[in-house]
């Protein structure tokens, strides 16, 4: 499958959100500057953009039974793909901890099983549920590409009544937030809306139109009353901002732009195709360099200090490490079995 420009610039343009998103921001700035609408959502907004570019490989590759989605080249590859880069990050953030003494404790105190499970639940920093997740989507999506392909409109409906079903069953029995954090179902939805773009196109007609309008109002207003007023959720507990229901908000824009977006920029571009490296960047950097940005004079200095560090940081870690992942692919993957399910 050929890239497409304009979603690397989307991915360029998120995450560079997720890492506005991880700054010190004060509530009132965060409201100030409609964060809620628009850096809070960058992770559902990668989510989409996963469930439309899986859909769209499966769509080239004639993918028709769910046997042929679980083929173990193909897994095997998008495993390797998420796990090589997140192992050398975490090697470098317990590298990085032991120089600046972070957890003031070494692996032979802290324990080889402690460790493990750290890395288990996807490391240390902002966003470190990220790699559990994208493993798990790997698994789950098949179910979620071959619910909408059968059914579409109906499927992305019972995909939202799953999504509702899951948060009414944590609250149920009581699962705490950080188990939650690391688990894809609250994101069954809006990786249902990328599968349903990805399928169908969009017909201008007063349907989609009232449809489309009617989804951004209805998350436009549980946000305001989420974020700006005094609403507290009784069932949406966990991550309420960035919940299935404010993805209603998100879901016609995004889906717009995914089908009939024409965004070209080399910059954004590259920094789009190193943004999972990025993203394990600036878990790294979060944890450390709060003493390297707070000698500079400033806030919004100090914010695009933390822009470009990461971004350069993270480019650079992409092409440093996309050889040896391509290497760990060729070695574990049969040349001929691989070629055969391209």
């Amino acid at each position: 499958m050929q890239r497409s420009r304009s979603i690397d610039c989307l991915k360029g343009l998120l995450i560079i959100w997720v890492i506005i998103l991880h700054f010190p921001f004060e509530i009132v700035e965060v409201r100030k500057y409609l964060f809620p609408f628009t850096v809070i959502l960058a992770v559902p907004c990668f989510m989409m953009i996963s469930g439309y570019v899986s859909s769209v490989a499966f769509e080239n590759r004639k993918i028709l039974k769910i046997e042929a989605a679980y083929n173990k080249a193909v897994v095997l590859k998008k495993i390797i793909r998420y796990t090589i880069p997140y192992t050398m990050a975490f090697i470098m953030e317990w590298i990085v901890f032991r120089i600046f003494n972070v957890f003031q404790v070494n692996i032979k105190t802290y324990g080889i099983l402690a460790v493990t499970m750290d890395y288990i639940r996807g490391g240390y920093g902002q966003g470190s549920y990220y790699y559990p997740i994208m493993i798990q989507f790997i698994f789950v999506f098949p179910f979620i590409y071959f619910l909408i392909k059968k059914y579409q409109w109906k499927g992305l409906v019972y995909a939202f009544l799953l999504n509702a079903g899951y948060e009414i069953l944590k609250c149920a029995y009581g699962m705490n937030d950080g188990f939650y954090r690391l688990l894809i179902f609250r994101y069954l939805f809006i990786i249902a809306a990328g599968c349903y773009f990805a399928m169908v196109k969009i017909q201008r007609n007063y349907r989609s139109i009232i449809i489309g309008v009617g989804s951004v109002v209805a998350g436009m207003g549980f946000i305001y009353l989420f974020s700006y007023a005094t609403y507290s959720p009784k069932i949406i507990t966990y991550w309420s901002s960035t919940s299935f229901v404010v993805c209603l908000f998100v879901i016609p824009i995004l889906g717009w732009l995914l089908q009939k977006g024409r965004l070209a920029c080399k910059p954004l571009e590259v920094v789009g195709k190193a943004s999972f490296n990025i993203f394990l960047v600036q878990m790294i950097y979060y944890n450390f360099a709060d003493s390297m940005y707070e000698m500079i004079e400033g806030r919004s200095a100090q914010l695009v200090f933390n822009i470009v560090n990461c971004v350069v940081a993270g480019v650079a870690f992409y092409y440093l490490e996309k050889p040896v992942t391509h290497f760990v692919i060729n070695k574990c993957i049969p040349r001929t079995e691989f070629d055969h399910q391209q």
